[in-house]
């Protein structure tokens, strides 16, 4: 997905089965620009509860549906 390599700022593409924990460079500042670009491709804000359950790219997927 690539909204989550260019908020991650990873070259080359992440998989579906990614995560925070198996991604290096998902870090608190990284999941925080992650957050701004859903928001943007959303076009609103997150609730509290969508930004705490952005921990994989299936997540964000599902948000963007």
């Amino acid at each position: 997905m690539a909204l989550v390599a260019r908020a991650l700022d990873i070259q080359g593409a992440v998989s579906a089965t990614d995560d925070m924990n198996s991604l290096a460079a998902w870090s608190s500042l990284s999941h925080a620009r992650l957050v701004l670009e859903v928001e943007a491709e959303l076009g609103r804000q997150l609730t509290g509860e969508e930004v705490a359950g952005i921990v994989s790219v299936a997540a964000v997927a599902r948000l963007l549906g």
